[in-house]
Order: structure tokens, then sequence, then C-alpha cells
């Protein structure tokens, strides 16, 4: 009884891992699993058990089959096969083979599915299965004649001959593309020992081992139901979101504009002052920034259409060369500018990618490292200064 409760539980866990779960593919969640029926047409070489050497026993097999996946990791199929079957006796060194076909319905378990998930790019899948199958034994003539000779063939059976089957295996699919898989299988059955015709005193064991090719009746993914309602859903919380942020945006907007009326309403006394002493702040700001700018910054002026350092230009270059080997702790902005007055937008935009990067090699020529520049241009897109000679320039501003 605890054997029986081990082993339920442990295919109630087997089944479960199998089954739980959206079956979306590892590689691509746009994608689910989709059912799907295949053809299989598999052959190789069959070998029964016996007391002779291996080779002698060894003979072909051919099996074509129908399955169907239900699962990503479970499935069954049903097949026709056989072909031949071999026996011998030990004392004389006599063989003997008989011809049988086979019907068969297995279940089958894809590891890599169970393990990994279902995916839809797989390219190797290991498989296990176990079955049954009813095996049609003919030509069992040989058989029948060295019986009459005196062969101990105890169970030698003449004409034809139905016997029952358990089988076992276990493979490998290799994807060959959407629809195309191409398989290795060893299988093993299980018959009466009355297969081969000798008493033995137990069951009778064939192998088998196939090579096959198998065809897919349609892609086994289709696009994924789960994955197109949390896109969906993804789609509806953004533009909730979207809809509170320009609902607080609004409000807030409002409240600002609230207080700046009230603002407004009790400084409109002083507003007079305030302007005077804002102004008078703020003339003070600018003359402070223009002498931080003068003493952080040079402007190189270039002449109209050109990105050629000019030799007057060259002496601020060289200034800024030596202030910045007297600080090495300081970085130096250099930006190209051309005027929108002369040119169309893109010769500027070249332009004042020309003069930027002639100002940074020269820098980088005088000894400056490259990682204490950095470098940008803005065509004619803007105007430093309201002179248009002026934005002809490469504004470098150390920080």
């Amino acid at each position: 009884m605890k054997v029986k409760c081990l082993i339920s539980a442990i295919l109630a866990t087997v089944l479960f891992a199998g089954t739980a779960g959206a079956h979306q593919s590892k590689t691509d969640k746009s994608v689910e699993f989709r059912p799907n029926w295949n053809l299989q047409l598999q052959g190789g070489a069959a070998y029964t058990l016996g007391e002779s050497r291996f080779g002698d026993l060894v003979s072909p097999a051919v099996f074509l089959s129908a399955g169907y996946r239900f699962h990503p990791a479970w499935g069954f199929r049903i097949g026709l096969g056989g072909w031949q079957g071999k026996g011998g006796c030990a004392a004389s060194d006599n063989l003997y083979k008989f011809g049988f076909v086979q019907g068969n319905a297995d279940l089958l378990l894809d590891f890599s599915a169970l393990t990994g998930g279902f995916n839809h790019r797989r390219v190797c899948s290991v498989f296990i299965f176990a079955g049954v199958g009813m095996l049609g034994g003919v030509d069992n003539d040989e058989a029948v004649a060295l019986a009459a000779k005196g062969e101990p063939l105890t169970y030698v059976w003449d004409g034809s001959k139905c016997f029952a089957a358990g089988r076992i295996g276990l493979g490998t699919d290799f994807r060959a593309g959407d629809r195309v898989n191409l398989s290795l299988e060893f299988n093993s059955e299980f018959l009466s020992d009355h297969f081969n015709s000798k008493k033995a005193g137990n069951l009778d064991w064939q192998f088998n081992l196939l090579v096959g090719v198998s065809v897919r009746f349609g892609k086994n993914h289709r696009p994924s139901a789960v994955y197109a309602a949390e896109q969906a859903a993804a789609e509806v919380a953004a533009r909730a979101a979207a809809g509170k942020r320009a609902a607080e945006q609004k409000a807030e907007q409002e409240r600002i504009a609230a207080e700046q009326a009230a603002a407004e309403a009790s400084a409109r006394a002083e507003a007079e002052k305030l302007a005077a002493e804002r102004k008078a702040e703020q003339e003070r700001m600018a003359a402070e920034r223009a002498a931080l700018a003068s003493e952080h910054s040079d402007n190189i002026f270039f002449r109209i259409g050109s990105s050629v350092i000019r030799h007057s230009e060259k002496k601020k270059l060289e200034a800024l060369t030596e202030w910045m080997k007297s600080n090495p702790d300081y970085h130096v902005d250099v930006v190209g500018y051309a005027d929108r007055e002369t040119g169309s937008p893109t010769l500027n935009d070249r332009l004042s990618v020309e003069r930027a990067d002639n100002v940074c090699r020269y820098l980088v020529d005088a000894g400056i490292a490259v990682g204490r520049i950095s470098v940008r241009h803005f065509g004619d897109t803007v105007q430093p200064f309201a002179e248009p000679e002026k934005n002809r320039v490469v504004i470098c501003t150390l920080e």
C-alpha cells in the first residue's frame, strides 16, 4: 500500500508539473502552445532476445505512426509496423526467422518541455514513452520445420498467432523546421514467452533502434491569448495612469495659478520697489556672470564658411592649453556653432562639427588628454550672439 501511494504521489507531481501554468513559449511570450497532429515514418533494426549471437538475431523493422501532442510535455501516438523477428537454437546453432505485423499505442512524455517549459524553437528534445501493442505473427515455417526435425521449440506455432505486448522506450527529437522533426528512438517490447516459439520460462523481449522523420500538420504554436490579454491590460493601465497624471497636472496648474494670483494681489503695493531691487540684483549677477565667463571661457571665431583656426585665434587656444596644464582638475566643454544668416542648415551643421573637432584636435595635439574634453555642436539651431559674424564660433568653457 505504501509503494502504491508513493507511485501515485510521484505521478501526480509529474502531471501537475507538466500541466500547470500558461504554455507560452520560453523564447517568445507572444506565442503559446498549439495542439497538433503529426505523421511519423521510422526505420531501423530489431533485435529479438535469444541464445544465439547478437548479430544473428538482428532483423529489419519499419513503423508508420500518427501522433497527437495535446500538451507541450504530453502526447500519444498510434502506429503500425513490424517486419521480421529471429530466433536461434543454441545446441544446433540453427537460426530461423518469422514475420509479424504489429499495432501499438503509446503515451509520450517530453522531458525537455516538462523541465524547461514550452519552447517552439527548441532544437533538441528528449522523450520517453510507454504503451501497449498487439503483434500478429505470420510465416513461421522455418521454426515449424526445425521443430519437426527435433529441435526443442516447445511453443512453436503455425499459420498466424496474436501476441499482446508492453512497450517502453526513449528517444530524441531534432527540430528541422516549423513542421519537420528528425528522431532517434530506442524501444523495447515484452511479449508472451510463445513469441519466438521457444520455452524460456520468462517473457520474450524485442528491442528496436529506429531513426525517423515526422511531419507536423500545422505549426506547434499560435498567438498567445494570455500575452494579448496582458498587453491589453497594460495599455488600459497606461491610459489610466496617463489620465491620472493629466488630472494631477491640471490641478497643480490651477493651484499654482491661484497662488500666483494671491501673491500678485498681496505684492502689488511693493511691485515697484521689488522691481527696482530685482533689476539691481540682475545687473549685479549679470556682471558677475560676465566676469566669470570671461575668466573661464574662450571664444574661437572663424571666417564665414570656414572651419580653419586662424592664427589670431590660436593664441587664445595656446593660453587655454597652458591654463589647463596648470589646472589639471579642470575639463573644457567645446561647443561649435554656425550663423544662420549664411549657408543652409545642412552646411552649417557640418561647419559646426568641423569647427568643434578642429579645436578639440588642437588641444589634444597640444597635450590635453581626450578625457578632459567634451565636444558638442549645434549648427545654426542655437545663436549665442546677436551679431551673425560672432555666431561663427566655438565656445570653450572650463568646468
